[in-house]
């Protein structure tokens, strides 16, 4: 098994796959519920072993979303997170520079 792709920015990461402008804004998006789900994670006490037994998936998963591996991540599979932590997020649209 190949080590995981890390990059140091969601600029680094589109360039390395070619991304569209709007998928670095899904990037981004999906990093700051990602972030606001740990967070929550840990305000609750809770271990990933016991957030992924109430998900109903195994910890690795959970450690996985934790840790940024955005690609492999669906939105459902946050949600379903979101749900279980009683945690709401709002897909955010992009700030208009003028």
């Amino acid at each position: 098994m190949s080590k995981p792709l890390r990059f140091k920015s969601t600029e680094e990461f589109a360039k390395h796959f070619g991304l569209s402008e709007i998928e670095v804004l899904l990037a981004n998006e999906k990093l700051r519920v990602v972030k606001k789900l740990k967070k929550t994670r840990m305000n609750q006490k809770l271990t990933q072993a016991q957030l992924a037994k109430k998900v109903g998936t195994k910890q690795p998963a959970i450690a996985r979303m934790e840790s940024g591996e955005i690609a492999e991540i669906s939105f459902d599979f946050l949600l379903k997170v979101a749900l279980t932590l009683d945690v709401g997020f709002t897909i955010r649209p992009p700030k208009k520079v003028a």
